[in-house]
């Protein structure tokens, strides 16, 4: 690579480069913070990633490859929780190492991001004040963190799922919740592959589609519906024909719906992204990182799981035109009786 060229040091540099809330032009020779946040309810654990841009004289390679060329090492970071106007809560983030980055471009270790320990509370605004003293930036931003949404199909109540005739269709339906703009809805298949000294369970996922609200307010019914026909083709060029000696079956609690849940930041990046827009066009850099680039955002996961198959669904993955070479047994078999 030539010489005097900007980095921009992230894990995450191809996501950043297009993503946010206002468009960021970067000024040559200017040191610009690059942060990365995803908050998450669902876990107990918030992580953050800050690091920099850098322009010099070196090879590019040579300059990933320093520490003090990608880490900034007398930051403060701070997530706060905001309600009403008014300061809720102040949740000091701990610089960690973390386990190694994969080998490539950039310095594996040290691997610094920083977490605090906490659960988050749903739907409320969320903002980062990070300050860095050797520079003088401070870095803010703001977002509103996702939660929990009502499904209404498949019901929770309901055990067995019907995916035998291929022309019929299987609805996924559900209201969105507020500040959420992005949902993602994923298939779990879960069987077994059993020979006579042993049984591994194994699951494969399947990406069903992207589905954007037409706003943030939450209140809107999704729909999607599901081909069966589209299960069994989609299984049959998931899986090979198992290694002799081997069968399969579905388990017991073989399908789980995954819904995994954007907030604002993350649509915008998508469309943005999203747009076909030609290798010629320049897209432009996206960020809702106030005197910095990046993103700050939140996303969620919710997940409607153990549906069972019928039996007609077993004998359609034994015996069905696209999935009878896959090696599964029918309702025959003793598994299904106990």
């Amino acid at each position: 690579m030539t010489t005097r060229q900007v980095i921009l040091v992230t894990a995450l540099s191809a996501l950043l480069s297009s993503c946010g809330n206002e468009l960021a032009i970067m000024a040559p020779y200017k040191d610009i913070p690059v942060v990365y946040c995803v908050l998450n309810p669902k876990e107990e654990t918030q992580y953050l990633r800050l690091e920099k841009s850098f322009l010099g004289k070196a090879s590019a390679y040579e300059m990933a490859r320093h520490e003090d060329s990608i880490y900034y090492p007398d930051a403060t970071v701070m997530l706060e929780r905001w309600s009403d106007g008014e300061l809720r809560q102040q949740l000091p983030m701990e610089r960690i190492v973390a386990t190694d980055r994969d080998t490539g471009i950039f310095l594996e270790s040290p691997n610094y991001l920083y977490k605090v320990d906490s659960k988050l509370v749903g739907n409320s605004e969320y903002r980062l004040a990070i300050t860095i003293p050797s520079t003088g930036a401070e870095i803010s931003a703001r977002t509103r963190v996702v939660s929990e949404f009502r499904v209404i199909r498949p019901e929770t109540f309901k055990k067995n799922l019907a995916f035998s005739s291929y022309d019929n269709v299987q609805t996924v339906e559900w209201v969105s919740a507020p500040y959420t703009r992005i949902y993602h809805l994923a298939i779990r298949f879960h069987y077994l592959e059993v020979s006579k000294q042993d049984t591994t369970h194994k699951t494969a996922d399947w990406d069903i589609a992207h589905y954007i609200t037409n706003y943030g307010n939450g209140g809107q019914t999704i729909m999607a519906e599901i081909l069966h026909r589209n299960f069994y083709k989609w299984l049959s060029n998931q899986l090979d024909k198992p290694a002799s000696g081997i069968i399969r079956l579905a388990e017991h609690e073989a399908i789980d719906f995954i819904f995994t849940v954007g907030g604002e930041e993350l649509y915008t990046y998508m469309q943005i992204y999203g747009e076909d827009s030609g290798i010629l066009k320049e897209k432009p850099v996206f960020t809702n990182i106030v005197n910095g680039i990046g993103l700050f955002s939140s996303r969620f996961r919710q997940e409607i799981n153990g549906k069972s198959l019928t039996d007609h669904s077993i004998d359609s993955l034994a015996h069905g035109i696209y999935t009878r070479n896959l090696g599964f047994d029918d309702s025959k078999n003793e598994y299904y009786h106990f």
